[in-house]
């Protein structure tokens, strides 16, 4: 008798140990604190079908991201290549079960993601190439959350293929309650904000790539609201850095 065995499945890393880091929210007056330490887990190479792959365990989000590429793609042609992002919710991914194929969400995210990472990469050096990115939700309590994470996983994913990048692109978020700003904020924190924001940043160049804005704020709280989301990436972007060279060196 055969055994089965679910290709859809991706196992978290046996052995894992998660950065612990201060909360940088702390040092303002302003802002709330989040009520612990931001722990973050991310494995590169465990999908071997895939050119890069990257697995994400954070607060509230567990991501699996495969990218393939760079491989030729059908005319017109192109000067340069093209990025396809996929987004796929499980139907366990979040508390109300969702409905396979009617799941409109994905479509908006996969959008949401590729401005994020579309200004890391060198796609002038890839003519008529494309780069196909597939992300695979298992968890995610909110869309901030989903779409900072799965930015770091597709950001490691292309990276762990050899795909030539400006630079490490890390999402992270943020959410202003009552006028005080909170960093990686939980679900229940998103739904009593008045306004959310997700920045997609390269902390190594000091750049901001994009970043997806929802809800209230005045132009003040807007601004410092983008500034915390990049002192939170510069965090982010240590424990990529090292879940590449673990990687590398696996």
């Amino acid at each position: 008798m055969a055994t089965t065995f679910d290709r859809r499945r991706i196992q978290a890393p046996e052995d894992s140990y998660p950065p612990i880091v201060e909360n940088l929210a702390a040092s303002s007056s302003k802002q709330t604190d989040p009520g612990a330490v931001f722990t973050a887990d991310l494995k590169t190479g465990l999908v071997t079908q895939a050119n890069g792959s990257a697995y994400i365990e954070a607060s509230g989000v567990k991501i699996a991201c495969s990218a393939f590429g760079p491989r030729p793609k059908p005319p017109p042609y192109s000067p340069q290549g093209s990025l396809n992002v996929e987004v796929k919710f499980a139907p366990f991914a979040s508390k109300a079960r969702r409905a396979p194929l009617r799941d409109t969400e994905p479509v908006n995210h996969s959008v949401l993601l590729t401005q994020l990472l579309l200004p890391s990469l060198r796609l002038h050096l890839l003519p008529k190439l494309s780069i196909d990115v597939h992300l695979l939700v298992l968890e995610g309590d909110s869309d901030a959350a989903v779409l900072s994470a799965g930015l770091t996983a597709c950001s490691a994913a292309i990276a762990d293929a050899g795909i030539p990048m400006s630079g490490l692109t890390v999402g992270s978020s943020v959410a202003s309650i009552d006028h005080s700003l909170l960093l990686n904020p939980t679900a229940s924190d998103i739904s009593s904000s008045q306004a959310a924001v997700t920045v997609g940043a390269m902390p190594a160049l000091g750049k901001v790539t994009s970043f997806h804005f929802v809800g209230e704020a005045d132009l003040d709280d807007a601004c410092k609201m983008v500034e915390l989301g990049v002192t939170g990436a510069k965090t982010t972007h240590a424990v990529l850095a090292q879940a590449l060279v673990e990687g590398s060196t696996a």
